[in-house]
C-alpha cells in the first residue's frame, strides 16, 4: 500500500513539474513576441522622428525624398 501511495505521489509530482516547465516555455515565447513587437514599434517611431527632423532642418532632404518617390 505504501508503494502505491508513493508511486501516485511521484506521478502527481512529476506531472506538476512538467506543467510548470510547459507554462514556462509558453511564457518565454510570449515574451519574445512582445519584445519583437516593441522593437518594431520603436523602429517605426524612430524612423518617423528622423524624417520629421530632416524635413525641418535640411532643405535638401525634401528634394531627395521627392526624387526617391519618382523611381
Amino acid at each position: 500500500m505504501k508503494k502505491i501511495f508513493k508511486f501516485v505521489l511521484l506521478a502527481l509530482g512529476l506531472r506538476y513539474v512538467l506543467r510548470l516547465m510547459d507554462e514556462n516555455v509558453d511564457i518565454k515565447i510570449q515574451i519574445k513576441k512582445l519584445r519583437n513587437e516593441l522593437a518594431n514599434l520603436e523602429t517605426d517611431d524612430l524612423e518617423n522622428k528622423l524624417k520629421e527632423f530632416f524635413k525641418k532642418y535640411d532643405p535638401k532632404f525634401k528634394d531627395q525624398e521627392e526624387n526617391q518617390e519618382d523611381f
